[in-house]
């Protein structure tokens, strides 16, 4: 079981890491996608001016998006470290079951 906690909690970090990069890789394609459009059309700096004001706050947005998913996976990971040591550090004291720890390892996994 604990195996299987280290490994879902394992697949999750790799999961979240590629989620991140693809967020950042779609984010740079359309970025440099969009300015290559406005070159080739050859839009006036006035409408080139009025699209990166727009498009700064998209860019905002999705930088916001990022921190706050990374804070809440961060949090996630500390909050399952500590669990699993209290119910590890309470059965070396005798004072629980081994039941609690089987049980922090299951939902761990899940």
């Amino acid at each position: 079981m604990c195996l299987l906690a280290i490994f879902m909690s394992s697949l999750e970090k790799c999961l979240f890491s590629s989620l991140a990069h693809f967020l950042i890789g779609s984010f740079i394609f359309l970025e440099l996608s969009c300015r290559s459009c406005l070159y080739i059309l050859e839009i006036n700096p006035l409408s080139v001016a009025s699209f990166a004001i727009i498009f700064s706050h998209s860019e905002g947005y999705l930088f916001t998006l990022l921190i706050v998913s990374f804070a809440v996976q961060k949090l996630w990971i500390l909050i399952m470290s500590h669990l699993f040591i209290f119910a590890f550090i309470s059965n070396i004291l005798g004072g629980g079951s081994w039941r609690i720890l089987l049980f922090l390892c299951m939902v761990l996994g899940s």
